[in-house]
């Protein structure tokens, strides 16, 4: 029974469906990069790097060196999730992407209502996912990207796919004009290295092949943000906010810190986690996530921690690397 509960919230995103929209597909919705689940996924604005892809694809443009990376998701009752991406800039054409993403719930036992403790049999439920992507620069302030995407879900005997595309905007904003702007004020002051807004919508698409006979809607969700860089390479603050079809207005809170130059430490709330309630002594620190990054030469680990209450807690780790 417990494997069925972590099973439907991981797939689910810590998602509360509302019965209106009855949404499919979801794992479109789990985020699998330690870094995004290490600051709360608030990266809808701190998409510099792989780990902010997922929440805005308009993050490849920014990124200029060949790069891979592998992920890895161990959840309780031997459910688990991995990555695969590749990043490829082409110069002045852009930044292109290649990635693979998958969900295995391991042997499930099959109930039914006369038989709630088990027939004999099990089941497993398995989710692939393919995606191409492109970034571009328009100019010193403006970023965009998009990522096309195919997802094939099958459990049991039963199996669907659909198609989708996630769209992404980034605007550097200049900070010492919105401040004049503002107050007023003039003459030169230090106000940080960087202020950014993201803003992206992800999983615009539609089911190409239904379970049984009616097609599931996709999880549309639209997410905005803004990332503060008040010292260059040392600090981010990241807020961010996500809005759903089928589930109301979530808030995100991540930062990041380098202590020195290979340690980074993170730290983030998840307004989606606090749906994830079991009735257990640790239900108060779901949605707080922390984690760490450590940068040696062209590898990068990055590690991260989030309860999920009585559900278990979960340990995500990446691995990437500059080609």
């Amino acid at each position: 029974m417990k494997k069925t509960l972590l099973l439907l919230a991981v797939s689910s995103a810590f998602a509360a469906l509302a019965p209106a929209q009855d949404c499919g597909f979801s794992f479109l919705r789990l985020p699998l990069k330690a870094k995004a689940v290490a600051m709360g996924e608030a990266l809808t604005a701190a998409s510099d790097d792989q780990a902010g892809l997922p929440y805005n694809p308009a993050g490849l443009s920014l990124i200029k060196t060949r790069q891979g990376s592998a992920g890895y998701t161990s959840y309780a009752s031997d459910i688990q999730a991995g990555t695969l991406t590749y990043v490829q800039p082409w110069d002045q054409w852009g930044t292109c992407s290649a990635g693979i993403s998958y969900l295995n719930s391991g042997s499930i036992t099959e109930t039914t209502l006369d038989m709630p403790t088990g027939t004999g049999n099990t089941f497993s439920y398995n989710t692939l996912a393919l995606s191409l992507g492109y970034g571009r620069i328009i100019n010193s302030q403006l970023f965009t990207g998009a990522v096309l995407k195919g997802v094939y879900d099958k459990v049991q005997e039963y199996s669907a796919a659909a198609v989708a595309v996630d769209l992404g905007v980034l605007y550097e904003i200049d900070m010492e004009q919105a401040a004049r702007f503002l107050s007023k004020s003039q003459g030169h002051h230090n106000y940080g290295t960087s202020l950014t807004a993201g803003f992206s919508v992800l999983n615009l698409g539609t089911a190409a092949k239904a379970f049984v006979n009616e097609k599931e809607k996709l999880p549309l969700t639209f997410r905005g943000g803004l990332a503060y860089r008040p010292v260059m390479n040392r600090l981010t603050v990241a807020l961010a906010a996500s809005k759903a079809i089928d589930a109301g207005v979530k808030g995100q809170l991540g930062l990041e810190f380098y202590v020195k130059e290979p340690l980074a430490l993170r730290l983030g709330y998840n307004g989606a986690f606090r749906d994830i309630k079991t009735d257990s002594d640790t239900d108060d620190f779901t949605g707080w996530t922390g984690g760490l990054g450590i940068n040696i030469k062209k590898y990068r680990l990055d590690v991260a921690y989030a309860p999920m209450g009585g559900l278990g807690n979960p340990l995500r780790a990446d691995i990437s690397i500059e080609f």
